[in-house]
């Protein structure tokens, strides 16, 4: 008997001292990896994590007012919202149903831990649980969901470590701001809107509730996705009312008040500006800062386009919504463009309008019918067609009669300029088939008269003069217009009597541009260059502090005398009165313009202004096609619909004089 209890006694004290031994060996391994793996890992600080956030457009109404126009995000949208402006029963239905012990603790729940610890360890859930909060707001900016041991003890370290350094006020509002809530919303401001239509702090708080439950699992709970899930928000919801209940936030009354009241979803697109296409202008206004951004900052179109989308940016744009209604009016009635191809193309029509006091665009439209898409091609401001003749005020005229060397009166012969060919064809024909003889400039451009046109260039002027009257003074891109190129063994150039004289363009310019330059008329010869915003800003979503990106001041220079200027004012009054505009004429008001038309009716322009508005219109078939007779007028016809109902109201106003005075004549 006493051998054995020796014998036992040594077994006891042989296991204690394998417990003692190794429960040392195992607290100096667990020692060394809190030293050397999680505590050097375990630093957390917010501004080591750049949220993407959603950036707004804005735009100044009647009263000088600033309006939310749309809204742009990327994969995420996101609006951040201060912990000032998010309910109190937001927060405690969030504390009530994800972590109840938030005020309480330092970062980490021991009890649900511990909970959790032992349940994995007697064969339960591996997924470990008991995530307070803020370790959830961890995982939510870190992006490590790894279901391993390290990974859990490291999360707890950085937990402790973060409520150290933030307030529990602090810990709330970035794990609000980090939430996914579906419909790609990360946030609670952007939930509340994409939901509720409203903002965040204006949430009752059976919507703060319903609004919380979607997180636990979106696609679950998320009421858009079917009316089985709009069920289970309501039961996730009242589920959380009841926790609210229980825990002393809400009153008895207050919580019946939220079971019973209805909650009405708007709708993404219903009380919110997200829409699922930009319009043509929202695509070319974030690709004039996207190329801004890149510009200023010397930084990659990638980098750019992350900013604009994902960088909470507020963007002052220059569009007058009234004026884009008018036009959309006009462009998204497909009975406006009915003339399908011998291929069966869809006649399409670009329009660039600016208002001629600021320079700035305040409408346009890239194409026809309903834009179903964002960021497809513009044919406003992207797609390079032939202007025809509605080159010549600007390449031709102008630039002569700012030279002085022709006046309205000035007669040149209406014959050939050349002979081309072996059997000696003449160059240029005119439209209407003949020639006149002695014609005077007003007749000329009234008539749109080739010959007229191509004698001012090559004898009174040149193509190089041409040239660098668009390029230098009227604003056109380098880009578009070709000096010399070698394309497939052929050189082109622009620089050349039929391109500056007729407008057959190597590739040709944009609405915008023409727009741009007519307007330079209107104005007495000053020029302003076209933009789509004013500024771009950031807000600081800590402090509030205002960064401007970018200051798109206007730009401006006296492109021509003043009585050049109105020198074209006149005649293009004729020509719609009495020449080959007419088909734009309207009442009312003061208006001139330019027809333009391309070899076998390819291309169909029609630019003209107003005191007030300059429009540029182009119509044709993507893939060049010639157009029916019956639609040698669109351009002009389409002009004429989007301006006279533009000037509604609009007091008749003349365009200015020369500073000079001016004397009339006889000739």
């Amino acid at each position: 008997l006493w051998t054995g209890v020796k014998v036992a006694f040594g077994a006891c004290v042989v296991a204690l001292a394998v417990v003692f031994v190794t429960g040392g060996i195992f607290a100096c391994l667990l020692g060394n990896y809190l030293q050397e793996d999680v505590i050097p890992n375990a630093d957390f600080d917010t501004d080591n994590f750049q949220l993407d956030q959603s950036s707004f457009i804005y735009f100044v109404d009647d009263n000088q007012e600033i309006q939310e126009m749309q809204q742009i995000y990327a994969d995420v949208d996101r609006v951040w919202a201060s912990y000032e402006d998010i309910p109190e029963d937001l927060v405690h239905a969030a504390v009530a149903i994800e972590d109840k012990r938030f005020f309480q603790h330092q970062g980490v729940d021991w009890f649900t831990t511990t909970k959790a610890c032992v349940n994995m360890f007697l064969g339960g859930s591996s997924t470990f649980g008991g995530s307070t909060i803020t370790q959830q707001l961890i995982k939510n900016l870190t992006g490590n969901d790894d279901v391993t041991v390290r990974r859990k003890v490291l999360e707890i370290f950085c937990a402790l470590q973060f409520e150290e350094q933030y307030t529990k006020e602090e810990v709330m509002e970035w794990y609000l701001n980090t939430i996914f809530l579906g419909e790609g919303c990360a946030g609670v401001r952007s939930a509340a809107r994409v939901y509720f239509g409203k903002d965040v702090s204006d949430l009752t708080t059976a919507e703060c509730a319903s609004l919380i439950g979607i997180t636990n699992n979106p696609s679950r709970y998320d009421p858009y996705i079917s009316d089985y899930t709009k069920e289970q928000n309501k039961q996730r919801q009242e589920i959380i009312l009841n926790e609210m209940l229980e825990q002393g936030y809400i009153t008895q009354a207050e919580h019946d008040a939220a079971v019973a009241e209805e909650l009405v979803f708007v709708g993404r697109g219903q009380g919110t500006t997200s829409t699922t296409a930009y319009s043509y202008f929202e695509d070319q206004l974030i690709r004039d800062v996207i190329a801004d951004l890149k510009e200023t900052y010397d930084i990659s179109d990638q980098l750019a386009s992350q900013m604009v989308y994902n960088g909470g940016l507020s963007i002052y744009c220059t569009q007058d919504p009234a004026i884009q209604a008018k036009v959309d009016a006009v462009y998204e009635d497909l009975s406006n463009f009915s003339g399908t191809s011998s291929s069966g193309q869809q006649l399409q029509s670009g329009i660039t309008v600016i208002d001629n006091e600021t320079g700035n665009v305040v409408a346009l439209a890239g194409g026809v019918g309903e834009k179903t898409a964002s960021l497809l091609t513009n044919r406003a401001t992207q797609s390079l067609r032939q202007p025809g003749s509605a080159i010549k005020p600007l390449a031709v005229y102008a630039p002569a009669l700012d030279l002085g060397v022709i006046t309205p009166a000035t007669v040149i012969d209406d014959s050939p300029y050349s002979f081309d060919g072996d059997g000696g064809s003449p160059w240029p024909v005119n439209s209407y088939g003949y020639y006149s003889g002695l014609t005077n400039v007003y007749t000329g451009l009234q008539k749109s008269v080739n010959t007229l046109a191509v004698k001012i260039l090559g004898q009174y002027t040149s193509p190089q003069v041409a040239y660098d009257f668009l390029v230098k003074n009227l604003g056109f891109s380098t880009d578009h217009l070709v000096v010399q190129e070698e394309r497939n063994g052929t050189v082109y150039s622009d620089i050349g009597l039929a391109q500056m004289a007729l407008g057959g363009l190597t590739d040709g310019v944009t609405t915008l541009e023409m727009a741009a330059a007519y307007s330079t008329f209107p104005r007495g010869g000053l020029y302003i260059e076209p933009r789509t915003y004013t500024k771009v800003e950031r807000v600081d979503p800590d402090t509030g502090e205002v960064t401007v990106l970018l200051d798109n001041q206007a730009e401006y220079h006296t492109a021509m005398k003043d009585s050049t200027a109105w020198y074209i004012n006149t005649m293009l009054q004729n020509v719609i009165k009495n020449g080959t505009g007419t088909s734009a004429n309207f009442s009312g008001m003061t208006i001139a313009g330019k027809t333009g038309t391309t070899t076998s009716r390819r291309d169909l322009y029609f630019v003209g202004y107003s005191a007030y508005y300059t429009a540029a219109v182009w119509s044709g078939y993507d893939q060049p096609e010639r157009m029916s007779s019956g639609l040698q007028q669109q351009s002009a016809v389409t002009w004429k619909k989007v301006m006279s109902s533009i000037h509604e109201g609009l007091e008749d106003k003349s365009f200015p004089t020369p500073s000079a005075g001016t004397v009339t004549v006889q000739v």
